[in-house]
C-alpha cells in the first residue's frame, strides 16, 4: 500500500473536481481524477495531469463515467490496484438544468438523476467495501445550497441535489461504526463551466404556453451565464480543512460562499428535527 493517503474525485476534468484533485495532490495525497472519455473530449485535461505527474505532482486521470456500472467498477479497481487503497472519495460529477418544472422532459430529468443520485450511489457502492475493510475513510459529496432551498428555475436540479443529500445523511448514520466519516459540501455559485453547459427545457412548446414565465426563463438563463461565483480552489481548501479534522468531529454539512450562508439556518433546524425524529424511533 502507498504511504500517502489516496483520493478519488469524480467529475474532475474541470471546475470543482479538477481543483480539488490538484489541491489534494499538492497537499500530500495521491489523487485520481475521474473523468469521462480521457482519450477523447477530455484528452487535454488528461495530458495536463500527466504533465503535473511528470513534474512530481502525484495526480492521474482515470476513465470514470458515473452513469455506467462497468466504467465505475473498472475505475475503482484501477485505483486500488495502483495505490492499494482509497482514503477519500469526493462525489462531484454533476450536470445542471434550468427551466420550468413542467417543461422538462422525462429524459432530461432522468439524465439529471442518473448523474447526481444513481451515479453517486454506483461510486459509493464500488468504493465503500474497500473503506469498510480498512475501517477508515472519508465519503464526501459536492452538493449545493440548492440541495436545501429551492433556487429560481432549477426545481429538478435542486431535487436531484436534495436526493443526494438525504442519501449522504443516511450513509453518515450507518457508517460511523465502520470508521468512515461523511461530509456534504454546500457551495453557492462557484466559477465553473457548469453554467456554460447548462441544459434548458427541451419542450419549447410548453414553455411558450407559460407566456410571461417563459420570458422570465430566458432572462434567467442569460443572467446565469454572467454569474461570477467563488473560486473552486477555495472550496478545495474547505475540504482540506475537513480532512485535517479528527474522525468523528467533522460536521456533516459545510456551506461555502456568501449566498450559501442563507442555508445555515435551514441546516440547523433540520439537524435538530432529525435528531429528535431518530430519538423518537430509536435510531
Amino acid at each position: 500500500m502507498t504511504a500517502k493517503r489516496v483520493a478519488l474525485v469524480t467529475g474532475a476534468s474541470t471546475g470543482i473536481g479538477r481543483s480539488v484533485a490538484e489541491t489534494l495532490a499538492r497537499s500530500g495525497y495521491v489523487a485520481f481524477a475521474g473523468m469521462r472519455d480521457p482519450d477523447g473530449k477530455n484528452r487535454a485535461a488528461r495530458d495536463e495531469m500527466a504533465g503535473l505527474s511528470a513534474a512530481g505532482v502525484p495526480i492521474e486521470a482515470v476513465a470514470l463515467d458515473v452513469t455506467d456500472d462497468a466504467s465505475v467498477d473498472a475505475a475503482v479497481a484501477t485505483v486500488v490496484e495502483k495505490a492499494g487503497q482509497i482514503d477519500v472519495l469526493l462525489n462531484n460529477a454533476g450536470n445542471s438544468l434550468i427551466g420550468l418544472t413542467e417543461c422538462s422532459s422525462i429524459d432530461q430529468v432522468r439524465r439529471l438523476f442518473e448523474t447526481h443520485v444513481f451515479g453517486t450511489q454506483r461510486v459509493c457502492r464500488a468504493v465503500l467495501p474497500h473503506m469498510r475493510r480498512r475501517k477508515t475513510g472519508l465519503l464526501a459529496f459536492t452538493s449545493s445550497m440548492g440541495g436545501r432551498i429551492l433556487m429560481p428555475m432549477t426545481s429538478h436540479y435542486c431535487a436531484a441535489k436534495a436526493a443526494m443529500e438525504m442519501m449522504a445523511e443516511g450513509y453518515q448514520r450507518e457508517l460511523g461504526a465502520s470508521g468512515i466519516d461523511v461530509v456534504i459540501l454546500e457551495p453557492g455559485v462557484v466559477q465553473t463551466k457548469l453554467f456554460d453547459n447548462v441544459w434548458q427545457n427541451d419542450d419549447e412548446a410548453r414553455v411558450a404556453e407559460y407566456a410571461e414565465l417563459g420570458g422570465q426563463l430566458r432572462a434567467t438563463v442569460e443572467m446565469v451565464k454572467t454569474l461570477k461565483g467563488s473560486d473552486p480552489a477555495e472550496l478545495a481548501d474547505v475540504l482540506l480543512k475537513l480532512l485535517a479534522m479528527p474522525h468523528g468531529q467533522r460536521p456533516l454539512r459545510t456551506t461555502f460562499g456568501m449566498d450559501a450562508a442563507l442555508v445555515g439556518p435551514v441546516n440547523v433546524a433540520a439537524d435538530e428535527a432529525s435528531r429528535a425524529l431518530f430519538a423518537m424511533y430509536g435510531g
